[in-house]
């Protein structure tokens, strides 16, 4: 009678794992908005999360301001990466799925060691408008 008993439970416990099985796959977390941003900070590869306007601009802060640090959380989507040679703002809006980036924008970058003449011609028009930047 004991051995019909652990039978059930065991059939009950299979069955329940199967039935949560699917909604475990399908329920998949979706990486937050400091996360996809630090992987394209970290990647040296072109990705197809931002336009290729962005990636272009953000390959050459990378170049200008050396080697990504970290990144500090600001606000909702605001965020400030730390290069060697200074700090970037970037916002982003996340697409809805929340699995890439729909929009990427940067602000002003925070330096005390670069000028605007040693910028990547792509980023002197846009520095240009930033305090401290003036040709």
């Amino acid at each position: 009678m004991q051995i019909t008993n652990y039978r059930r439970v065991a059939m009950l416990c299979s069955v329940s794992l199967l039935l949560a099985l699917p909604l475990g796959i399908n329920a998949q977390a979706q990486p937050a908005p400091e996360i996809l941003i630090d992987r394209m900070l970290r990647s040296d590869s072109q990705s197809t999360s931002s336009s290729d306007r962005n990636q272009a601009l953000l390959a050459s802060f990378k170049v200008w301001m050396g080697t990504y640090q970290r990144l500090i959380s600001k606000d909702d989507n605001k965020f400030m990466a730390v290069f060697d040679r200074g700090s970037l703002p970037i916002e982003i809006r996340p697409k809805s799925s929340g699995s890439s980036i729909d929009n990427l924008s940067f602000g002003c970058p925070i330096t005390r060691s670069l000028s605007l003449s040693t910028a990547p011609s792509n980023l002197q028009k846009a520095l240009s408008k930033c305090a401290g930047f003036k040709s």
